[in-house]
């Protein structure tokens, strides 16, 4: 789930924002408009809840400039793509003008809302608070973001988690893929080359947000869903302001996929960007395949050239796949399919208890965990806990001691004696005096 933060300027959005986090990634202060572009963060509410959030710049119905436009642009944006929205009001202040612009919008808005009224603790809120009531709100919970007066809303939140559906059942037989990529490197070309040469069924099915339509598509004895990729819907039905490629979209796309292709350029380096589309899908270990299109404008010279740039730049990213291949004229687009398939059927594998613990005895045979305060660090079993991406729980008996070297020692010989390479996994490290309570 995605969930955004908006409000107009300084009332308390980024203070909430790292709060939540429990971390000072969006810079915090009494100046009007202090946060100007979307900032995300992976919030781990509890074992059973994790979701992005983001922070946005707020909502300035008198803005001017191009940085001030900008910033209700992107709260626009939020609106559009977030599946829960949460709406800072100041307790304090009372309402606003921008205030009343901005919940007519969500009120014409199809958006899962809650509404804030922050700074409750301050001792002129009383009379803030009786105004936010002309709103005519269905209610709002109070909150300090501040003093991380928060709990209610934090409930609330896992609330709303628990009842949302993810998928639609017609989408529970499909291998979801989403093609992620910056502008202009032929997202649009490479799915209309898959669907118009290789079809046997194509049918729009509707996501599960808003205004989203996704490609439904047969092959052989697989479907697939191509996950609200650009140039299925119409050009008259897209708002050039709200229809850039946003990491927000990207970020809700990785989240519904159980595949992704990240395709860049061969023609152009490799970009910050498109090292950041990357680093989400790495976040939220979603099997992927990188794509190099446009590979027909270059020589062999130029195939190695690029190859040695994927290395260099996604280092992070070492074992994942790379296809060469021309949206334009379909060269190696069939090899799409057998890729893809691999990639879903390793994140979906579900590998046997035993075969695990022969895997883990082997693993550490072959290197000893250290000592960590004159103790040795032991592995008691290996257990899997979920798929796609395939979840390990490792029971020990000094999780916290495990070095972040070593943990990723088990992880890449895991991947290799289980078959997992190419994809990534998830291992967490429990206590076994927690597994005995």
């Amino acid at each position: 789930m995605l969930i955004a933060i908006v409000g107009r300027p300084n009332v308390g959005k980024s203070t909430l924002f790292n709060q939540l986090l429990r971390d000072n990634r969006a810079i915090v202060g009494p100046e009007r408009g202090i946060t100007r572009d979307r900032i995300y963060g992976r919030w781990h509410i509890d074992e059973d809840h994790t979701v992005d959030i983001v922070d946005t710049g707020g909502y300035d119905s008198l803005a001017e400039g191009s940085i001030g436009i900008s910033m209700r642009e992107q709260t626009l944006v939020a609106i559009k793509e977030a599946d829960l929205i949460l709406c800072v009001l100041d307790a304090r202040d009372g309402v606003t003008r921008d205030d009343y612009e901005l919940i007519e919008i969500l009120r014409n808005s199809r958006c899962d809302i809650i509404y804030l009224a922050n700074k409750v603790d301050d001792p002129n809120a009383d009379s803030g608070i009786a105004q936010l009531y002309e709103l005519g709100l269905d209610g709002f919970i109070g909150i300090s973001a501040k003093n991380r007066r928060l709990d209610e809303l934090i409930d609330e939140i896992k609330t709303r988690l628990d009842k949302s559906e993810v998928l639609l059942s017609d989408e529970r037989d499909h291998i979801r893929v989403s093609i992620l990529g910056r502008p202009n490197v032929g997202k649009s070309a490479l799915l209309n080359r898959i669907i118009g040469r290789e079809r046997s069924i194509v049918s729009p099915v509707a996501g599960t947000t808003r205004d989203y339509v996704d490609t439904s598509f047969e092959r052989g004895t697989r479907k697939y869903l191509f996950i609200d990729t650009a140039g299925i819907r119409r050009k008259s039905r897209i708002d050039t302001k709200l229809e850039k490629v946003s990491v927000m979209r990207s970020i809700h796309n990785v989240e519904r996929s159980h595949v992704c292709l990240c395709l860049m350029d061969a023609t152009e380096p490799v970009t910050d960007q498109d090292r950041h589309l990357m680093g989400i899908v790495q976040e939220h270990a979603r099997a992927c395949a990188i794509v190099i299109n446009k590979a027909d404008l270059i020589d062999d010279s130029g195939r190695h050239t690029v190859r040695d740039r994927i290395d260099l730049f996604m280092r992070f990213a070492a074992d994942t796949p790379v296809v060469l291949l021309s949206a334009l004229n379909g060269k190696n687009v069939p090899k799409l399919f057998p890729l893809i398939n691999d990639l879903f059927d390793k994140t979906s594998r579900e590998i046997p208890t035993p075969l695990l613990n022969r895997q883990l005895l082997s693993i550490v045979e072959k290197h000893q965990p250290p000592v960590s305060k004159n103790r040795r660090i032991k592995f008691y079993y290996i257990n899997q806990t979920g798929i796609i991406p395939p979840r390990f729980r490792i029971v020990t008996n000094r999780p916290e001691d495990i070095p972040e070297a070593y943990s990723r020692y088990l992880i890449k010989a895991l991947k290799t004696g289980c078959g997992l390479d190419g994809i990534a996994i998830k291992i967490k490290f429990a206590s076994r005096r927690k597994e005995d309570e």
